[in-house]
């Protein structure tokens, strides 16, 4: 659920966009420029809310976490590969690359068992 909600605090940039502007480090001008970052922070609120969903719906879990994994590998991999940029974009992407692991790890604690579902033993003579 934490990767989902570092997702979905991005999504405030689809109402505000002078929160690019302070997260990002980068002046939205133009109506354009605009729209399109407010349509990657909605995507981006979308990721998180199906990751989030998916901590009470099981069957959405192997979706919701490629999805969101790509989300964060991508821009990961778009910043290693881009030079010069600001320290914003620099530091959305170390708390995109922490997203990751921590996705990482969640995913690995569901797949090595129960992970707080609660089991009763079989009661001899009613199994």
């Amino acid at each position: 659920m934490a990767a989902g909600l570092l997702n979905v605090l991005p999504g405030a940039g689809a109402v505000s966009p002078a929160w690019a502007r302070s997260a990002y480090g980068v002046d939205v001008t133009g109506a354009d420029l605009e729209t399109l970052m407010r349509h990657r922070a909605i995507l981006l609120a979308l990721v998180g809310v199906t990751v989030i969903v998916s901590a009470f719906r099981p069957h959405l879990r192997p979706a919701a976490v490629a999805t969101n994994a790509a989300s964060f590998g991508t821009f990961l991999l778009l910043v290693l590969t881009t030079p010069s940029l600001n320290q914003q974009v620099v530091r959305v992407a170390q708390v995109d690359a922490v997203a990751l692991l921590v996705l990482s790890a969640g995913t690995a604690l569901l797949a090595s068992g129960p992970c707080g579902r609660r089991t009763t033993p079989a009661v001899r003579g009613r199994e």
